[in-house]
């Protein structure tokens, strides 16, 4: 038999569709990526998208960001499931429904970020949800929100005598872009007794968009004796979502009026600090860390020694703050929040003693009670989210600490103090507004103390 030849060309074609079609419908059975993160945050609370969730360079605000931001994230969780847009939207779906947060009518998901890897063929995923604003709080060419500026502050009393008080507190303004989109400006100004002020302006540039650069002074004076300025220049690297690095360069002059027997009651000296703040999900727990290190050579000023002892030295302190938040347990989360603080050298001058206590440090005490060595403060808490993003907030505090001795060679006596209260904050065209009333346990300090806090 015999074949012309249109008939072997068709025959020809057929063979090869035949061989070609199982190799086009394996390429189409392909697996799609995987999705391996999801984040959802509520950013209607006037909170930053999800990219810019990082603390403040300001110094005065790391331990408000840490305490804050884990709050407005509905979800952080590490998948491994195939991405696909039906499979993302029923996922939404039962998230909003499980934690009771349902869209209202002027409100939408928006995606911050897709991060694609196509060697590893996996996909990370972060949405929002957004709320429309007025005309006026939009940016003409982007359309998109400009952050408000926000002050915060902290109102206290102290006693002077059996008929007096004192109010007192710290103030903080913050306008988190100047002329342009990072350009910040931090001005905080704190009087927590009646013989310690302090004040501090830091201007913050940036550079790129993961670099930016601040310059800040400080001016302090305690006991009308004690004066110091700090002047410095410090960058940050936001290296992701989850991560940042700090670097600050400053010069520090400390002086008195009156005569200490040291050589060092009068000094200058230049100071290096270097931290990092990181961010983990732990099976559905946030954790957050915040670790500062800073290395100080100090001078004495007076030209010829008056004392025995050093005219020079080194001195290092630690801050490492660590907070934990659980998914909800009941109808709210647990959080825990923890903070150590230590400095070590021959003899540490009254600027760099460790102070805490009141609504922000430790509840139950007045602002700045405590002077201390070294310190341990924890915070656990039980977190109730109601309506319209107030909340309720069940609480025990405490603290191990050594006072505060300028000479490393005397011992110290350690303390332990306890407290427990309770807290409601909600939110305001101003800022969010906080009354806690917490009272001292099993402690020689006695009198329950209300804490009015005012801030992002």
């Amino acid at each position: 038999m015999h074949l012309h030849r249109p008939a072997i060309f068709l025959i020809c074609i057929s063979l090869l569709a035949i061989g070609f079609t199982p190799l086009v419908y394996a390429q189409s059975a392909k697996n799609p990526y995987k999705l391996t993160r999801f984040v959802l945050v509520d950013a209607t609370l006037n909170q930053p998208k999800t990219k810019e969730y990082t603390p403040s360079l300001g110094q005065q605000n790391k331990s408000a960001a840490i305490r804050t931001f884990i709050s407005d994230v509905i979800i952080d969780t590490l998948l491994n499931k195939p991405y696909s847009d039906e499979w993302i939207s029923e996922l939404v779906t039962n998230v909003l429904v499980n934690k009771q947060r349902p869209l209202a009518s002027n409100e939408w998901l928006q995606i911050d970020q897709l991060n694609e890897d196509h060697a590893k063929e996996q996909v990370e995923l972060f949405l929002s949800i957004q709320t429309s604003k007025p005309a006026n709080q939009l940016d003409k060419q982007s359309g998109t929100r400009i952050p408000k500026s926000t002050v915060e502050g902290v109102l206290g009393v102290v006693p002077l005598d059996e008929n007096r008080w004192m109010l007192v507190g710290d103030l903080e303004l913050r306008i988190p872009e100047l002329w342009k989109v990072n350009q910040a400006l931090d001005f905080r100004f704190t009087r927590t007794d009646i013989d310690y002020t302090s004040t501090s302006l830091r201007i913050q540039q940036p550079i790129s968009e993961q670099f930016l650069l601040d310059a800040f002074i400080e001016l302090e004076q305690r006991d009308s004796v004690y004066q110091q300025s700090i002047v410095g220049l410090g960058g940050g690297w936001l290296v992701d979502v989850d991560r940042k690095y700090t670097l600050n360069l400053a010069w520090e002059n400390s002086s008195s009026t009156r005569q200490l027997p040291t050589n060092l009651h009068a000094y200058q000296a230049i100071a290096v600090e270097l931290g990092t703040y990181q961010r983990f999900n732990i099976a559905e727990w946030n954790l957050a860390t915040q670790l500062d290190v800073r290395s100080t050579h100090q001078k004495s000023t007076p030209i010829s020694p008056q004392f025995p002892g050093n005219t020079t030295q080194w001195l290092h302190s630690l801050h490492l703050e660590t907070t934990l938040e659980s998914p909800k347990k009941g109808v709210g989360f647990l959080r825990v929040n923890q903070v150590y603080d230590q400095v070590w050298a021959e003899e540490v001058p009254w600027t760099y003693a460790i102070v805490f206590g009141g609504a922000k440090s430790l509840p139950g005490f007045y602002e700045r009670q405590f002077d201390a060595q070294w310190a341990y403060r924890f915070k656990t808490s039980y977190v109730i989210r109601m309506r319209d993003n107030d909340f309720w907030e069940l609480f025990t505090a405490g603290a191990y600490f050594q006072f505060f001795e300028p000479n490393m060679e005397v011992p110290g006596t350690n303390q332990t103090v306890w407290s427990a209260g309770f807290s409601y904050s909600f939110r305001t065209d101003f800022g969010r507004v906080q009354l806690a009333l917490a009272t001292p346990l099993w402690s020689i300090y006695k009198g329950s103390k209300l804490h009015l806090n005012v801030g992002r």
